[in-house]
């Protein structure tokens, strides 16, 4: 009897394993997903974990089939430009859905990606469960989604309080499992304090300083950058006391930031770039920030800080998003606060002397920005409680056992 060769053999052990299918788009995502994965592993240590994912995934146990990092894409131009690639990784999940018969899908944020894939799993798969983690943002665009998901998804796994209502009403399948930055931001006694924080980055604590989040997509870096950074240079002209610290989400990132900085004397004298682990220090000690829309509006939002919003993409993708936008204000702050308690300088808006103008305004005023972090700081409630990465894997596990 002629032996196995060593690929049959892996091919045969990953067919039989009992084995979980993860799909998403993003570093944020990778991030979250990575703990509930840990989660599940240390609950099924034999359990194989495999699909779309970044470091912190594959650092928590998962085959990496595809680094999102690689296709991760923002504006509908750059997705119809990596449409041939997405088709292609859709493709090959599908493949390796087939050859390895998973127990379950995990489809974490990614609407776009994701409700294709789980509209043609369902098509070819009608018994094989769909779980989705981090909602399709249905209430805010694009509500007609609701009827993808009722055909195709078994059951949602959501981080907002009233979008288990949403899709209750629905006679959808939901479960609310808690908002993973109310478990995974750190402790500030854990952070680097104020004073360290400046020594380390040469800058002077008694001074203001104005932190920026440019994105965590090169094509975010390439549009927003150029608009916070001319910002700086004409605030720092009327307030010459103010400095600026720029977070990179990974190193790669940093070194386009990098050199964008060096290459302006101006820019090298007044910014610093701030390594990804301090990421939350920065957010901590800093008086103001410059935000673009997303996460980390959420994140400085628990830390209870004063900030603006900004954000600009091509054209065709902002006239899209207003025809289907449901909600008139963007921002997670404002959108929680159900008012506009941040300001949002969207598309237009985008411009340096916006953020100047925006920025003198509240910080002119101390009685205004402590009022905007006191009402930033009772938001946390509406985020509700639990611990999602338990909550998810408890309900993944019992299907995984069957």
């Amino acid at each position: 009897m002629n032996s196995l060769s060593a690929k049959e053999e892996k091919s045969l052990s990953q067919s039989s394993a009992v084995s979980l299918m993860v799909s998403m788009g993003d570093l944020s995502a990778d991030k979250h997903t990575s703990k509930l994965v840990s989660q599940l592993k240390a609950m099924q240590p034999d359990l194989s974990v495999w699909g779309l994912g970044s470091t912190k995934m594959r650092e928590a146990g998962a085959e990496i089939l595809y680094d999102c990092q690689e296709f991760s894409t923002i504006g509908l131009a750059e997705a119809i430009r990596l449409l041939p690639v997405l088709v292609k990784i859709r493709q090959i999940l599908l493949m390796e859905i087939e050859k390895r018969q998973p127990k379950a899908i995990l489809l974490v944020d990614y609407s776009g990606f994701n409700l294709v894939l789980a509209r043609t799993i369902r098509a070819r798969y009608k018994d094989l469960p769909i779980y989705y983690f981090i909602s399709p943002q249905v209430w805010a665009s694009r509500p007609w989604r609701v009827n993808t998901i009722a055909k195709t998804i078994t059951k949602m796994l959501v981080i907002f309080p009233f979008e288990e209502n949403l899709y209750a009403q629905k006679n959808i399948p939901v479960s609310f499992v808690g908002h993973p930055l109310t478990k995974n931001l750190p402790d500030r006694s854990t952070l680097l304090d104020r004073q360290r924080f400046a020594n380390k980055y040469n800058l002077d604590s008694n001074k203001t300083i104005i932190s920026i989040f440019p994105g965590s997509r090169k094509t975010e870096i390439k549009n927003l950058l150029p608009v916070t950074l001319t910002a700086a240079k004409k605030l720092n002209k009327e307030r010459p006391e103010i400095r600026f610290a720029i977070s990179q989400t990974t190193k790669e990132l940093g070194k386009v930031i990098e050199q964008t900085i060096n290459n302006d004397p101006l820019i090298n004298k007044i910014v610093r770039l701030i390594q990804p682990e301090d990421t939350y220090s920065l957010m901590s000690i800093c008086d103001f920030a410059w935000a673009k829309s997303g996460t980390t509006t959420l994140e400085l939002t628990l830390f209870a800080k004063p900030m603006l919003i900004f954000y600009r993409a091509d054209w065709l993708t902002y006239l899209i998003f207003l025809i289907v936008k449901r909600t008139q204000r963007a921002g997670w702050p404002n959108l929680l606060a159900g008012k506009e308690l941040v300001p949002e300088l969207m598309q237009l808006d985008c411009t340096p002397e916006k953020l100047v103008q925006y920025s003198k305004d509240i910080l002119d005023v101390p009685a205004l920005s402590k009022e905007i972090s006191q009402e930033l700081l009772s938001l946390k409630t509406k985020l509700g409680e639990g611990d999602y990465a338990q909550s998810c894997a408890s309900q993944l596990a019992q299907v995984l056992s069957n």
